[in-house]
């Protein structure tokens, strides 16, 4: 308490007229939604109460609207006690403890300490509470007053409980229940549990995806954003009317910072899933957030209409995963395009960018920093014009054996598709879809012969029910078929990673930081100078050699006693 206070503690009340300060408070959180309690039914009881005591004079009413009662850290019931403090209120007047609050350590020591210390009554009308009331004893009061408190509290605690579990439920099934959507959406104005996308914001977010991608830092963005003038996600929410404030307290000047563009790239639900349960609350005392482990938010995928395409997702994944951009050109703010990529083949560190200029011009080069920093291992260097020459042929080498991958395919399908058994296989499918449709038919017929008395109503579920039998068990013959079809292979190759990522790079001339992101895993330079480079999807590479050896086996059992045809 201020030293301004602390003397009115021990002043006696000298007054037989009460100043009365009429307190209302109402809030979602704990359950208070019937019409009993709402603001206005309250102002009316308190208001009729000081109508039949003509010593209860009103000095101010005091309404917290939408605040829990598990604190009192109120705005209203802080003016409140301010007015108390300077002796400019004598009386507090509720409907009932609950209103006061559902904390009973701070309602206690408000109605039994500082009240009472103060000279100040205390009224709560339904509880039959008065501090200067003769009807009761005081120790009967104080009892009733701690029992009741402890009971609000115990009710807080409840809901709080069953509030917390009736948003986990809403959470799992996919509904957003937060008070402002992200930066890019909007609370759909049909239903608010559904977000739609708010183009305006949303072309912001595409331009962070696509500058990151094309190499800029997120410091080099953040700038950009700023130089351009767009408002940051806090002012731009503001704009459109929204009461919002960003829970870091800070204040917000409109400017965009590298942490907020960092968020934005690594924001789940720019690709349509909803992603909630970040950050929680202490108890249902303490309101302050705490962040929740990742491993723990609750994650529904495809709610909503994403932003972001997957692909360009997780290259931007891949490339934050790098921790590399803070590694930026001094002049052009771009990140180099093997940071943190290249590694001394014998300890594993990652290598060091150099440049070196001299009159005849600029050297750059890569080299082992254990042992330019500590001596630990030997010395090493790569030029890095050498290192984007050796890249650039192995990457293309790559492409060329997805080339001829994806020519096999093709092959294989063409031969495949002029076997003896394909054109008997597809007669006796079309054979059994006919069949199949017939039966179809022959169920749609049955009604109208029901009506006109051709068949009688036994007959009728008799022959829809053998009728539809019929028809179930086409369907499984022709999907059979159609999986036999399918031969000599089982995968859709057309979705292998390996070949969808190498393919795209088909007439590739030049070397990008995405690129080189995307599909390279680590390089590693050896002590002679060899390069080793691991590329990523060697899984889906693997799976499509594994494919293609089973295409050749099960085609060579096939064409056994037949003429062989090659597709080698």
């Amino acid at each position: 308490m201020t030293e301004k206070y602390q003397g009115l503690l021990e002043q006696p009340s000298q007054t037989k007229t009460w100043k009365v300060a009429l307190y209302i408070r109402l809030s979602k959180e704990d359950g208070d939604k019937g019409e009993s309690y709402s603001v206005t039914s309250q102002r009316e009881i308190l208001t009729e109460y000081l109508k039949s005591h003509p010593d209860l004079e009103l000095y101010d009413t005091y309404v917290d609207d939408g605040w829990s009662g598990t604190n009192f850290d109120r705005p209203d019931f802080k003016r409140m006690m301010e007015d108390v403090y300077e002796g400019k209120v004598n009386c507090v007047i509720v409907k009932d403890l609950s209103r006061f609050g559902r904390n009973y350590t701070e309602s206690g020591n408000y109605i039994d300490n500082v009240f009472v210390r103060l000279k100040v009554r205390f009224i709560a009308l339904n509880n039959g509470v008065d501090s200067f009331s003769n009807t009761m004893n005081s120790a009967t009061q104080c009892i009733a007053v701690g029992v009741q408190n402890v009971i609000n509290e115990s009710v807080a605690a409840t809901t709080s409980v069953n509030v917390r579990g009736t948003l986990n439920v809403s959470r799992k099934q996919g509904k957003f229940i937060g008070s402002f959507a992200c930066y890019g959406y909007q609370k759909d104005p049909q239903d608010h549990h559904k977000l739609i996308i708010d183009e305006e914001a949303a072309e912001i977010v595409r331009m962070v995806f696509k500058l990151f991608l094309e190499g800029n830092s997120i410091l080099s963005i953040t700038r950009e954003l700023n130089a351009m003038g767009i408002p940051n996600p806090t002012a731009y929410k503001r704009e459109k009317g929204l009461n919002y404030s960003a829970r870091t307290g800070y204040s917000n000047d409109g400017l965009w910072c590298d942490q907020t563009v960092r968020r934005i790239l690594k924001n789940e639900m720019y690709i349509g899933n909803m992603v909630q349960g970040k950050n929680t609350t202490i108890s249902y005392k303490i309101k302050q957030c705490r962040a929740v482990p990742q491993s723990e938010w609750i994650i529904v995928k495809n709610t909503h209409e994403p932003i972001i395409d997957k692909e360009t997702f997780y290259k931007v994944q891949a490339l934050l995963n790098k921790s590399t951009f803070s590694r930026t050109s001094p002049t052009t703010h771009k990140v180099d395009i093997f940071a943190g990529l290249v590694k001394c083949a014998d300890c594993g560190r990652a290598m060091s960018k150099k440049t070196n200029t001299f009159s005849y011009g600029t050297y750059r080069y890569y080299r082992c920093v254990s042992y330019s920093k500590f001596g630990g291992c030997s010395a090493r260097s790569i030029r890095l014009d050498v290192l984007e020459q050796a890249v650039l042929y192995s990457i293309k080498a790559v492409i060329e054996t997805a080339l001829e991958l994806e020519a096999f395919l093709l092959e294989v399908e063409k031969k495949a598709a002029q076997l003896p058994e394909a054109n008997v296989l597809q007669r006796t499918i079309d054979k059994k879809v006919a069949e199949r449709d017939k039966y179809k038919n022959m169920a749609l017929s049955l009604y109208p012969d029901l009506k006109s008395g051709v068949i009688s109503e036994d007959e009728y579920v008799a022959l829809k029910a053998n009728l539809l039998e019929k028809q179930k068990e086409l369907e499984k013959s022709i999907e059979e078929l159609q999986r036999r079809g399918n031969k000599p292979g089982e995968k859709d190759m057309t979705q292998n990673a390996f070949l969808q990522h190498f393919l795209q790079y088909a007439t590739i001339d030049k070397l990008t930081r995405p690129i080189v992101v995307e599909l390279i895993d680590s390089i590693y330079i050896h002590k002679n100078k060899n390069i080793t480079i691991n590329f990523n999807f060697t899984d889906a590479y693997a799976d499509a050699l594994d494919y293609i050896a089973d295409v050749k086996r099960k085609m060579a059992e096939e064409l056994s006693g037949s003429p062989t045809i090659d597709i080698a």
